[in-house]
């Protein structure tokens, strides 16, 4: 070795070794955050955040950062200090030979501290190794490569593009207020509704369920619920599942994208949105966050014209201060305050109104944790959820007290299971948990059977809830509950209707996902898209 190379021996060894030492604290925290802080559902849904990007989520930012801090700032700062008091030493020495001077050091001395920190950089290394291959297993990137190597023909067998032809709307058109709770499961309730806590977390909307339509036998005293499929388990994918009956296949990362203002999201895709804007209802979406976040203000843009108030709108308008942040934008209890403003407003015009909600509090980790949350319990998470079902509650008892809650259907669901890994902590991972969901004021349900069903049976379930008759019963992937006839989760098994989605599929790639992506222009943008795009 030349004389060049030994002076800065040192320094690349002590470098290397310092870079490899911050890579493991960050690895070593990205997988204990996806395996014991969030529960990620598939490796799809982990490409679809990455790529649409954390714009709108500080939030979860903010929480990651912090939790990342705690637990590896002092080692770090640790670190940090040997590197530079060992680079000092080095550079020193580098210079004192420059200079022909005696090193600070004996030769002996330095190969035996380069052999020191050599040997702690190759062992840093291998444990680095060791656990980038555990995120491969908690990303479960095995099974999506099997899934993108595998093709099924479910879309060709089963799935029911939708059209004007297999519906016919009721003369008197019934209002929808169609309300998301985030993360809202069945599995809150005690054991004796069949839920996985030893207390009810969730009286009220247990309750309501079982006063209304659960769509399970009458003699059921276990709260039903929606199972969630691969590609429907997160926010943007619940709510496209539950409107169109059609899971957010982005698994090929040819449709994983960021979601600019125009660009297009799943335009051959009809949905609830675009059937009720053509009868004449007026859409609107209201969330207390930022609804470009992951594409939701494409998807409501672009499938019903939807009126989006959000964090940003209730900046412009003066609903909140210019500087107002809380949580992931603005907290729920402002959010049923400002829905009831609007649904009086629509109630008051001649046309049929559709208001879609979406809540947050309960949202991972832990909640957010209001002054109105109660302290019945050791944890947080298990306080908001509490706390979120009174304030439902009381929000579903005014909608009732109005004079237009008999001409309006009020749906209630969760988008999607909870991510916070205290749900598994308390249930245990084979609990067979479903998300919650109830109709109030719908159509009646006679079959006095309890359903299994998925997300993706909710959305011809809602049509016919609301009067509209579906020639077949079957709309997207999806089956209406009202239908004597088996959905695809009773007809195929769950676990096996799980696997044909997750696979890959020509019909579903060529005709559903055409364009999507894409910058509209002329050649294409569906026609029903032409009145938004164009004004």
């Amino acid at each position: 070795m030349n004389k060049k190379n030994r002076k800065n021996l040192s320094i690349w060894i002590g470098t290397s070794a310092y870079i490899l030492f911050l890579l493991v604290c960050i690895v070593l925290y990205a997988i204990d955050y996806i395996t014991n802080i969030v529960q990620v559902e598939s490796f799809s849904q982990f490409l679809y955040t990455m790529q649409v990007g954390m714009g709108g989520a500080s939030n979860t930012i903010i929480q990651i950062l912090q939790g990342f801090a705690l637990n590896y700032l002092f080692w770090i700062a640790c670190a940090t200090i040997l590197y530079g008091a060992y680079m000092k030493v080095a550079l020193g020495n580098r210079k004192r030979l420059k200079e022909g001077k005696r090193p600070l050091w004996s030769s002996q001395t330095i190969v035996t501290l380069n052999s020191t920190v050599l040997v702690t950089s190759v062992i840093t290394a291998f444990v680095l190794c060791y656990q980038v291959s555990q995120g491969y297993d908690a990303l479960k990137i095995d099974d999506y490569l099997e899934e993108q190597s595998t093709v099924s023909t479910l879309y060709e067998d089963q799935y029911v593009s939708t059209s004007d032809q297999l519906l016919k709307f009721p003369e008197k058109k019934k209002n929808l207020i169609y309300i998301y709770m985030e993360s809202m499961e069945a599995t809150y309730t005690d054991q004796a509704n069949g839920g996985g806590f030893e207390d009810n977390l969730i009286p009220n909307l247990t309750q309501i369920a079982n006063e209304n339509t659960n769509f399970k036998a009458a003699d059921d005293p276990n709260l039903n619920g929606g199972l969630v499929t691969n590609q429907t388990s997160w926010t943007v994918a619940g709510m496209v599942a539950q409107t169109s009956g059609t899971p957010l296949g982005v698994g090929n990362s040819k449709y994983n994208h960021s979601f600019d203002e125009n660009m297009l999201f799943m335009p051959n895709v009809t949905s609830l949105g675009d059937l009720l804007e053509k009868h004449g209802y007026k859409n609107v979406l209201m969330c207390g966050s930022e609804a470009s976040y992951a594409g939701r203000s494409n998807y409501f843009h672009q499938h019903g014209d939807y009126e989006i108030i959000d964090l940003d709108a209730a900046h412009q308008s003066g609903m909140l201060s210019k500087n107002y942040h809380e949580w992931w934008g603005f907290e729920d209890s402002k959010l049923v305050d400002f829905a009831k403003d609007k649904i009086t407003e629509l109630a008051s015009k001649d046309e049929p109104f559709n208001f879609t909600m979406l809540t947050a509090d309960t949202h991972f980790k832990d909640g957010y944790l209001c002054p109105d949350c109660p302290d019945e319990y050791d944890e947080q998470y298990e306080n908001v959820i509490a706390c979120s079902d009174k304030r439902i509650a009381e929000f579903v008892c005014w909608i009732q007290q109005q004079d237009f809650a008999k001409d309006t259907v009020i749906v209630l669901s969760g988008d999607h299971l909870s991510m916070d890994s205290l749900i598994n902590q308390s249930v245990g991972l084979d609990f067979p948990r479903r998300t919650y969901f109830a109709i109030l004021n719908g159509k009646e349900y006679t079959l006095n059977k309890t359903r299994d069903f998925t997300t993706l049976d909710i959305f011809p379930t809602t049509l016919e809830a609301m009067g509209v008759e579906i020639e077949g019963h079957r709309l997207g992937l999806g089956t209406s509950l009202y239908a004597d006839q088996p959905t695809l989760c009773e007809q195929m098994g769950f676990e096996t209707l799980n696997e044909e989605i997750s696979h890959r599929n020509v019909r579903f790639e060529e005709e559903i996902l055409k364009d999507d992506g894409l910058e509209p222009d002329a050649e294409n943008l569906p026609s029903k898209l032409v009145k938004t795009e164009r004004g």
